[in-house]
């Protein structure tokens, strides 16, 4: 498993690197052509390749230093930096929508006219490297979670009769991609806006497309804003039950009670669980705690659990 995971992620830091060049590369032609024409939507498309150059170098960063071996004092290793990664990610990006939002306003109030021609041609290799860069980082968002090569498919367990669990894609990589996916939309608005302002001469198009693109990230980053603190506030994963978990080690034989089950994530695809379980017959404890943790890595994908075996059940401790 940890040769896989290795595998992976070495995967994920090649295609991080060359999208982050990419986007390094094209952002010094965008500012300085952004500045020369007087496009607002052009400057504010820069303005998310800046946020998409150091949320890369993020991301880069923190999966690369997750590897690290867990420490006497970091006893789970450093696994939630790519949580906190993609929390810094969305926050950027929410600041950038916000100024944005800004300039467009004062555009509004005050036109500006605008050299289309060199707009259109910039935007329109802006589209390729962002298409390139989606293309690149696309598969590692949702089909492959941190701690598998497979994700779990979503059928039916002969066993339990319930679905098992579908994992969550890598955060850290999701903000990565919505970095990249923003100046996409980007590229596509600004090509639109110098279009109109070609055929039409109608300026306004210029800032009315910076206000749509903003609106328009602003829901997908705010997503990722809410998964990322669920995650640090240690919320059980979205893909999981708390009262199913509770169900189906209840329904083991022998088990009588269960109390204090607390479900979290370590980060993206990486689940942890401890509980106390209450057994009728404590000499079949070491049986329980197999079935238990059999039940718990087949039907839910939690791998990391800890339980502690108890002869009664305090009823004042339900959770």
């Amino acid at each position: 498993m940890s040769k896989t995971r290795d595998e992976i992620t070495k995967h994920r830091i090649r295609k991080l690197r060359i999208v982050f060049f990419i986007v390094t590369g094209f952002l010094a032609v965008e500012v300085v052509f952004g500045l020369i024409t007087g496009s607002l939507a052009l400057l504010a498309d820069a303005g998310h390749m800046v946020a998409d150059a150091g949320g890369l170098a993020l991301a880069l960063f923190a999966i690369s230093y997750s590897r690290k071996p867990p420490t006497p004092q970091r006893t789970f290793g450093f696994y939630r930096m790519e949580i906190l990664a993609a929390l810094a990610n969305g926050v950027v990006l929410i600041l950038i929508s916000f100024y944005i939002l800004y300039e467009a306003y004062w555009r509004i109030i005050e036109p500006r006219q605008i050299d289309v021609l060199p707009m259109l041609v910039v935007a329109c290799v802006g589209l390729v490297v962002n298409v390139i860069g989606i293309l690149l980082l696309k598969s590692h968002t949702h089909n492959i979670p941190l701690n598998s090569v497979e994700r779990a498919d979503l059928t039916l367990d002969k066993d339990h009769h319930h679905p098992k669990k579908e994992k969550e894609g890598d955060l850290n990589m999701q903000g990565a991609y919505l970095e990249v996916l923003s100046d996409t939309l980007g590229s596509v608005g600004i090509i639109i806006a110098a279009v109109v302002i070609y055929v039409t001469g109608f300026y306004l198009a210029d800032p009315i497309v910076s206000i749509a693109l903003a609106l328009f990230i602003f829901p997908r980053t705010w997503r990722l804003l809410n998964k990322s603190l669920h995650i640090l506030m240690e919320g059980v994963p979205a893909n999981i039950s708390h009262e199913e978990v509770k169900n189906a080690i209840l329904q083991i034989k022998g088990v009588t009670g269960i109390f204090e089950l607390h479900i979290w994530t370590i980060t993206s695809g990486l689940n942890a669980l401890s509980a106390h379980v209450v057994v009728i017959d404590p000499s079949r404890s070491l049986e329980v705690l197999q079935e238990i943790n059999s039940l718990l890595e087949k039907n839910f994908r939690i791998t990391h659990a800890t339980i502690q075996i108890e002869g009664y059940h305090d009823q004042t401790r339900s959770f």
